[in-house]
């Protein structure tokens, strides 16, 4: 099965690059893999737009703030026809999560990198 080589996902089917990391896939995780397990992810944020999904996916990561996003849309945002989706869900299609640990430092991140977008995209318990 192949893997991302930058976030180690594996991947089935005739997927070829990552979605998430745009990455051309490997037949093997890097031996320089962290296999780090952290439990209680949490979603912090959502958004409607990749590019900022993006943003702060890149950002957090390169705090070494584990971070992931959860396309509610498919692949970011297309379903498989022609062209972009027009679905856009009611909570956002892009969900950050971070390891309840983590969650402090990603959102010092979050606001300093998109002040008010990252207010109108945090998500409230």
């Amino acid at each position: 099965m192949p893997y991302c080589p930058k976030c180690h996902y594996e991947y089935t089917g005739e997927v070829d690059t990552c979605p998430d990391c745009d990455e051309k896939l490997v037949p093997e995780i890097p031996e320089e893999f962290d296999e780090t397990v952290y439990e209680n992810w949490v979603r912090i944020a959502r958004f409607r737009s990749k590019q900022f999904a993006q943003m702060i996916l890149e950002t957090l990561r390169s705090k070494d703030i584990p971070a992931v996003i959860f396309s509610g849309a498919g692949y970011f945002g297309m379903t498989g026809q022609m062209g972009l989706s027009s679905f856009s869900p009611i909570d956002g299609a892009y969900s950050l999560l971070v390891p309840d640990e983590f969650v402090e430092n990603a959102e010092f991140e979050g606001e300093a990198l998109l002040g008010e977008e990252w207010e109108k995209s945090k998500v409230e318990d």
